[in-house]
């Protein structure tokens, strides 16, 4: 009996995540109420105070559910790659977690949440740290292939690693932020894959040195 309560327990929680995913991507995290999650839930009020206390807690276990695009991209980078070259090497991460997240509804809806539908006021300062260490570390990882890449002499000399770096993670970010809106006629796996593998082709790479795409 204890462990069919457990997995009932677990089960309502989960379906005020789901509830919760819905409401905020439709009103937005500071107009969204917990009335209106628990209303979708098919759950009570006091269901959702049980399980996270309050709005913000709700908003926090949803951030947990996020795996951020900074997080996949360092992962990836982190893999040895099938390739000697550290462009070719950032052009294919960049690639795959870009097609990973393109196909996959559920951490679209989740990213447009967090980078869209809320105000990040103070007591919601967990999630924002979150985000701004994976952009510091992700920024981190850059630099580093960057600097493989001007050892190896793949790198023009116009460009430095660190503005290299911050150059790709701004079109990376600003591509990701029109995608989110749903309003721009591009595709991430399409032409964000070409604008990426275009910066590293003909802006950072070294004269004569062989395209990335």
């Amino acid at each position: 009996m204890a462990r069919r309560t457990k997995q009932e327990a677990d089960e309502t929680r989960e379906a005020l995540l789901d509830a919760a995913e819905q409401v905020f991507l439709e009103r937005g995290v500071a107009r969204a109420s917990l009335d209106e999650v628990a209303r979708v839930a098919g759950c009570t009020r006091g269901a959702v105070h049980w399980h996270f206390r309050d709005k913000l807690g709700l908003f926090l276990a949803l951030d947990e559910r996020l795996l951020l695009l900074q997080d996949e991209l360092k992962r990836r980078l982190l893999c040895n790659g099938t390739t000697n070259s550290p462009l070719r090497h950032m052009a294919d991460a960049i690639t795959g977690a870009m097609v990973d997240l393109e196909e996959n509804p559920r951490r679209r809806r989740l990213l447009t949440i967090m980078l869209q539908r809320c105000e990040y006021v103070a007591e919601m300062a967990p999630a924002l740290q979150r985000r701004r260490e994976a952009d510091q570390q992700v920024r981190a990882k850059l630099r580093e292939q960057f600097q493989r890449a001007a050892e190896m002499g793949e790198m023009s000399e116009a460009w430095s690693p660190e503005r290299a770096a911050l150059f790709l993670h701004a079109l990376i970010g600003g591509f990701l932020y029109e995608w989110l809106r749903g309003e721009a006629e591009f595709t991430l796996s399409g032409e964000v894959n070409n604008a990426v593998r275009g910066f590293l082709s003909c802006a950072v790479a070294k004269p004569g040195a062989a395209t990335f795409y």
